[in-house]
């Protein structure tokens, strides 16, 4: 029988205070490690903003990861599973958020792009990310 965890990033293993993983659970995390249970990351974070489990990943406790909130699935470098927006799809909505002018945050696997980037999206990236 495979054992596994699954945890989400903001809030849960990284505190809002701090911005840091508590060591305890870092402790928790090698422990369970060591008891042969997978740990896996579930995030709506795509991959490419994923900068602050640098604690875990040093000490090789993350598995896999799901990211995009199940739209990007990983294990090291092999993609378990992935499910792209249709092309068709995303030009709707950009050409959507331009005639409107509304900020537009588009993320590929490894790039993410920005159109009319507000104080909002500014505050979002630069601050609490």
């Amino acid at each position: 029988m495979i054992k596994a965890l699954f945890f989400d990033i903001d809030g849960t293993l990284v505190s809002f205070k701090t911005h840091e993983i508590p060591l305890s659970t870092i402790e928790a995390l090698t422990a369970a490690k060591a008891k042969g249970i997978h740990i896996f990351i579930s995030t709506g974070r795509p991959p490419v903003i994923i900068n602050n489990l640098s604690a875990l990943q040093e000490r090789n406790l993350i598995d896999g990861y799901i990211t995009m909130n199940g739209a990007y699935c990983f294990v090291e470098d092999t993609v378990i599973h992935k499910s792209p927006i249709p092309t068709a799809e995303v030009d709707i909505l950009t050409t959507f958020c331009h005639n409107r002018n509304i900020p537009c945050i588009l993320v590929e696997e490894n790039d993410i792009y920005v159109s009319q980037p507000y104080e909002i999206v500014e505050e979002i990236f630069h601050k609490q990310l």
